[in-house]
């Protein structure tokens, strides 16, 4: 008997058993090696930055050094989700090192990434990651939160939007309110991240102003620290929301509504960015769909898993070479979300773009 079925993304329906294994399994050799490697580059950034150069050499520097924290980040990201090396315990000692540059909590990142974000993809409520208002309640919102919506779907929010509404509330301290009620098992990562990201502080204030008598340690800690970590922000909130707004990318409010498959495969998007190809790692985060559709994937597999994943759903992933103008377009696009018709509209909630039932649809499977 042969009928159609509806697609479920699950990895069975995208992958052989040889493929999975393939794309599924780290390797000890590729994860070391690129880990070396991007430590190698955030110490040769921070020296850049702190060392005894010109100033405009320092702020150069700084700058690339913002880019080195968020490739360690992306390594801490894979060893949290235990991908990056073979064993449990090597990615749960590399995961913490890789994220105290960036100020992370290994345990607070897994609640809210692994659980909340993974777990409930674009489900209003849960998942928080550029999470769009509904249409009524920017209507309903008072004038100054109205204000700051403008100011977070706007330029502002790609700098602001990830350190004010997920790293500095969530990921530091037990005190958001989905984990402070058992901030005992968050208490000893929340130490580690404080007492050793203080130390990364104290140590370049102490090695500035050796290198650089005449420079206050105001000056110091704003190029070696404030600079990088406005880039690491401005990229983490900027890739955030590349992956997670699109005009045909949908979010859910009712449990009824929302699937795996609607949210992971076509709720998230793949991005080719040529002219970043030289970040590597940078580059494979954009492979956001294989990702979400298997979170066990290795981020140096995710190229291998993407093709597959593509070629068995089509035009049903939001796939598309990234300009500028997408990011400006989006921007104006996705600003709020109506939750009743299934659209992004703008602020006016006017759609902006198409509802939920006209997105294109993969071929059905067909059942055996």
């Amino acid at each position: 008997m042969t009928g159609a079925i509806s697609p479920t993304g699950r990895p069975y329906e995208w992958l052989t058993e040889d493929e999975r294994r393939a794309v599924e399994t780290p390797s000890w050799t590729k994860g070391v090696r690129l880990a070396l490697i991007h430590f190698a580059l955030y110490f040769l950034t921070l020296y850049g930055a702190l060392g005894p150069f010109p100033a405009v050499v320092n702020l150069l520097a700084g700058f690339a050094n913002g880019f080195a924290l968020g490739l360690l980040f992306i390594i801490g990201h894979d060893c949290v989700h235990k991908c990056f090396l073979p064993t449990l315990r090597a990615n749960q000692i590399l995961g913490r090192l890789a994220f105290l540059p960036t100020a992370h909590s290994a345990s607070l990142w897994e609640t809210g990434h692994n659980r909340f974000h993974h777990g409930k993809t674009n489900f209003k409520g849960v998942d928080y990651v550029w999470t769009p208002m509904s249409v009524e309640e920017y209507q309903d919102a008072g004038l100054l939160r109205r204000l700051l919506e403008r100011l977070n779907r706007g330029v502002a929010g790609q700098f602001l939007n990830y350190p004010i509404s997920i790293w500095i509330p969530k990921l530091i301290l037990p005190i958001a309110r989905e984990t402070r009620t058992q901030w005992k098992r968050y208490f000893w990562d929340s130490v580690f991240v404080v007492l050793g990201h203080g130390a990364i502080i104290a140590g370049m204030l102490i090695l500035g102003k050796w290198w650089h008598p005449e420079r206050s340690l105001l000056e110091i800690f704003a190029v070696a620290w404030l600079l990088p970590m406005i880039v690491w922000n401005f990229l983490a909130s900027f890739s955030f929301f590349l992956h997670h707004a699109h005009e045909d990318g949908h979010w859910f409010d009712k449990t009824e509504d929302w699937s795996f498959y609607q949210s992971s495969i076509e709720g998230t998007t793949h991005l080719e960015i040529p002219a970043l190809k030289w970040l590597g790692l940078y580059y494979n985060v954009m492979e956001h769909t294989a990702h979400h559709a298997l979170t066990t994937i290795p981020i140096y597999h995710l190229d291998k898993a993407g093709k597959l994943l593509r070629a068995r759903y089509g035009d049903a992933v939001t796939s598309y070479e990234f300009r500028l103008g997408d990011f400006f377009r989006i921007m104006k696009n996705c600003k709020l979300y109506d939750y009743k018709n299934r659209c992004w509209t703008d602020f006016e909630g006017r759609p902006t773009g198409p509802a939920l039932e006209h997105r294109r649809a993969p071929a059905p499977l067909a059942a055996q």
